[in-house]
């Protein structure tokens, strides 16, 4: 998912402001860069922790 993308996504979640940039930390801290993870891997480890954090 590339960052658009992403900031599409939480336009549709309607989040408060504190909870975006707990969002975006979230992204940019898998998608670092020198990361040993592939594309998938990381697409697959976002789609986890996003649906950890909604049941939040």
């Amino acid at each position: 998912m590339i960052r658009r993308e992403f900031q599409e996504y939480l336009d549709k979640l309607d989040l408060r402001s504190n909870e975006i940039e707990d969002y975006w930390i979230l992204y940019d801290r898998i998608f670092e860069p020198n990361s040993p993870l592939t594309y998938k891997q990381k697409a697959n480890l976002l789609l986890f922790e996003l649906r950890k954090m909604k049941l939040n």
